[in-house]
């Protein structure tokens, strides 16, 4: 998500929280161009597989 803010020093975790954002709406700006940029691109996320030491296929 950092990839796509403006400003990443709202979304900075002190004591392992985010500081209450102030600004309006939800407090951070999206970089626009960098999601459309992304959106033309597709995403490549693909489930992962995982298998057994004998090489089987162990599921989630």
């Amino acid at each position: 998500m950092l990839d796509y803010c403006l400003d990443q020093t709202p979304l900075t975790f002190v004591d392992g929280y985010v500081q209450r954002l102030t600004a309006p709406g939800l407090g951070i700006e999206i970089d626009e161009h960098a999601v459309r940029t992304a959106d033309k691109r597709g995403h490549a996320w693909r489930s992962p597989t995982w298998r057994h030491p004998d090489g089987s296929y162990a599921e989630w």
